[in-house]
């Protein structure tokens, strides 16, 4: 569900309280789909319950598995596995298959499994050594790979345009999300969501976001043009025209800019 995704992103990377990263001991945690500890505190040699990866791997290699996943997502041990208290293995049951993120991590190893083994495999002059999709893949330190247009839009839809803008500050200016890569922050992904929602008749918002990537691209004859024409639909001729001057600051020679400004002058 989009608000409840965007809800995660809101709690964590946004205020600045993203799940933390996975300690090695969290990490050693997150063995997923395991048999339960024989002793407290310990990692069973043997794991059980496989239903997707080798049943005969060492314990090694799962943990080194489920380390990637962590990392990948950003998250800690109980995000799929039930009981402990987040930081020591007492009280988790790792063969359990109750909580849902368990399942949907099972469907992702298919997806994963099947987009390296059978979709890239059939590409013609495949490189050499052939490159693969893994979890951060998509995810780069987040439990849902949404992209910044859509985390955008989802807020602008809850909780309206100043909550958005907060929101995309916060991550663009969270060294950890930009270092992460775990969005886009290019003028164009925010480009195309205010153009979504100019196409969708929602002009106000539209300009709410041009004028955010504007703060960030000032020298951008784009969104500059973008915000004359929408401020012309909404009626304000006198914003629109404040646009196109700066169009034509950045570039005296763009015969859009100065076409609208004729027509909006009177001549």
């Amino acid at each position: 569900m989009r608000h409840q995704a965007e809800a995660e992103v809101r709690g964590s990377a946004a205020s600045g309280t993203r799940p933390p990263r996975t300690s090695a001991a969290c990490v050693l945690l997150a063995v997923l789909a395991v048999g339960a500890t024989s002793l407290a505190g310990q990692i069973p040699e043997r794991p059980t319950n496989l239903r997707v990866l080798p049943t005969d791997l060492s314990r090694d290699s799962l943990v080194e598995i489920m380390r990637g996943f962590s990392f990948a997502l950003g998250v800690r041990c109980q995000y799929c596995h039930t009981g402990g208290d987040g930081i020591s293995f007492e009280g988790v049951d790792f063969a359990d298959d109750s909580d849902p993120d368990k399942i949907k991590a099972r469907a992702m190893l298919r997806m994963v499994g099947n987009l390296n083994d059978v979709v890239l495999a059939a590409l013609p002059e495949r490189d050499d050594p052939p490159v693969s999709v893994w979890c951060k893949t998509c995810h780069r330190g987040r439990p849902r790979p949404i992209s910044l247009a859509d985390a955008l839009l989802s807020t602008l839809d809850e909780l309206g345009p100043d909550s958005t803008v907060a929101l995309y500050n916060r991550l663009r200016d969270d060294e950890r999300v930009v270092l992460a890569g775990s969005f886009d922050f290019g003028e164009w992904e925010t480009n195309v969501l205010g153009e979504r929602l100019r196409r969708a008749s929602r002009l106000t918002d539209a300009i709410a976001i041009y004028t955010l990537n504007g703060s960030r691209y000032p020298e951008s004859i784009g969104i500059e043009l973008a915000l004359g024409a929408l401020y012309e639909q909404t009626g304000d001729p006198e914003s629109a025209i404040s646009h196109y001057e700066r169009v034509l600051e950045l570039n005296p020679d763009n015969a859009r800019a100065r076409d609208r400004l004729a027509e909006l002058r009177g001549g």
